[in-house]
């Protein structure tokens, strides 16, 4: 199967001969504050307890205890939810980060596969596959987010223009579902008969959001997920704002630059540059740099700099060698590119970030930046806002599409698949006296970008949505009949997913404020 074999029974065959094995925190435990509390310090709860799951005995039991007891289960992996998903006051947190298992297994029918449990960070992915089997995922750079949320929201990253979503290389989920009042686990593979219940559940976790259907103890990924680059090019360079604000068209000039490079190089047959991921950091001024960061993983530096080039065509402004932006990566190094073994190349570029307070927001977008768009970046970014400090804001943007866009909409529950960028808005800070002022600025930032569509990055236009994974509740929230979030994260397939969670979770013991709802019959 790969490099290197294990002697170790594969993790689903020995949960199956397991006992319960875990532990509970409750309140007075010096665990008990960490543990209710999300990587962003917005979010903290009083639940009734928290259940560090141990395995999948374990996991079955906890559910179980929780439904009798009648306390609303919620799950956590890494803890990264943009939101406050798994906050559950007087509920109980089933927490998997000790379930972080990742080895070669088979799925239920018995064929070879790479197993990875609920609770692994995607550093535990990478550094398992990579040392034991010379594989990798196309999944996220941040670390320490768990595979739990990243993966059955759809997970992309820096491998994605080549070898796709991560979903796209996933076979079988295992997971923990109630019905009848009961939760039992069921193993739903890509290959269960097609208008089987067992079909839909797998599908529901190519891109249905975490918190849903139940507790996913693992995931199952195909033999043949990719190997990785032996070494990449990184790339990082800046435009310093002090010069921007002096000749403002170069900001108009470097963002049509870069949306026109993508467009033209983005499609599912993409010949040179589908090895290309690269992050254009739109900082609030205040930070001092515009940044553009870069991998590319062929040997010849010549396509990278090619791309460079061609996004500072024609600005007066020239790029100067940048080694930190405010988005989390660091770059220390005293030129414009250096290449690196991809391992350290991945470590490198880890985006994490410090525990701070956070909100986000996000787009698909299918074509290059209007002059609204433009025009709303340019206002948002150099301007002061009271009571806030601005300089950890910006607008990432992200290369995607190539062999992303070879799917079709319906294939995985990720609907967008001929996109060219996808944008992450974010804000950072650490005082709550700035709370309303950093969340006021990032809904009027968004607002303005996509005021030719009604506010939001609508569907199917130059835009196509938002991304499950970067939830925002501004989005509008399940007890809200117009809510947006349904058609902007899941398109067309929302019906598709309404029809799982009615089979598999029609009592909604699984929920949150952007939850799959059960349709009405």
């Amino acid at each position: 199967m790969g490099a290197a074999t294990i002697s170790a029974a594969p993790l689903a065959a020995a949960a199956a001969r397991e006992l319960p094995r875990g532990r509970s925190v409750l309140p007075g435990d010096p665990r008990y504050q960490t543990l209710s509390q999300g990587f962003n310090q917005r979010w903290r709860s009083d639940p009734a307890y928290i259940r560090l799951v141990g395995n999948e005995a374990d996991a079955v039991a906890a559910l179980n205890r929780a439904l009798h007891r009648g306390l609303r289960p919620t799950v956590r992996g890494g803890g990264h939810c943009y939101e406050g998903f798994v906050d559950n006051d007087g509920g109980v947190i089933l927490d998997l980060s000790t379930m972080r298992g990742v080895e070669a297994s088979t799925d239920k029918f018995g064929g070879e596969t790479y197993c990875v449990e609920g609770g692994a960070t995607n550093w535990d992915v990478y550094t398992t596959l990579f040392r034991e089997y010379a594989r990798t995922l196309p999944a996220g750079s941040c670390y320490s987010v768990g595979a739990g949320g990243h993966i059955c929201g759809g997970g992309y990253g820096l491998l994605s223009r080549r070898h796709g979503l991560t979903v796209d290389h996933l076979v079988q989920v295992d997971v923990v579902t109630v019905r009848g009042g009961t939760g039992e686990v069921t193993k739903a593979h890509r290959d269960d008969p097609e208008d089987s219940p067992e079909r839909d559940l797998f599908w529901a976790h190519t891109g249905g959001g975490g918190g849903n259907f139940g507790v996913v103890l693992r995931y199952h990924f195909a033999a043949d997920i990719p190997q990785p680059p032996p070494r990449v090019w990184l790339s990082s360079v800046a435009w310093p704002w002090d010069d921007l604000l002096k000749r403002p068209g170069d900001f108009e000039t470097l963002l049509r630059n870069y949306g026109a490079f993508l467009m033209e190089h983005s499609g599912p047959e993409e010949p040179v540059y589908q090895g290309l991921f690269t992050l254009l950091h739109l900082t609030h001024r205040s930070n001092g740099n515009v940044v553009l960061v870069s991998q590319w993983d062929g040997d010849d530096p010549g396509p990278l700099d090619d791309f460079v080039a061609a996004v500072e065509a024609g600005m007066a402004t020239r790029s100067t060698v940048q080694t930190h932006s405010a988005g989390g990566l660091f770059l220390p190094y005293p030129e414009k590119r250096r290449q690196l073994p991809w391992f350290q190349a991945t470590m490198t570029l880890n985006g994490s970030g410090d525990n701070q307070r956070g909100k986000y927001k996000s787009a698909y977008h299918r074509e290059p930046f209007s002059q609204v768009q433009i025009d709303a970046f340019w206002r948002w970014l150099v301007r002061d806002v009271k009571g806030a400090d601005l300089k950890k804001t910006l607008v990432q943007i992200d290369s995607y599409g190539c062999r992303v866009n070879a799917r079709k909409p319906g294939e995985t529950a990720v609907p967008q698949r001929d996109s060219i960028m996808k944008l992450q808005y974010q804000t950072y800070w650490t005082d709550p006296a700035e709370d309303a002022a950093h969340l006021d600025y990032l809904a009027g930032l968004y607002r303005d970008a996509y005021r030719e569509t009604g506010g939001v990055p609508e569907i199917d236009t130059g835009t196509d949505g938002a991304y499950v994974n970067y939830p925002d509740v501004d989005l509008g929230t399940a007890d809200q009949p117009d809510a947006a979030y349904p058609r902007l994260y899941y398109k067309g397939n929302y019906a598709r997913l309404q029809s799982a969670k009615k089979y598999w979770d029609g009592e909604g013991v699984f929920h949150h404020a952007q939850s799959i709802t059960v349709p009405e019959d």
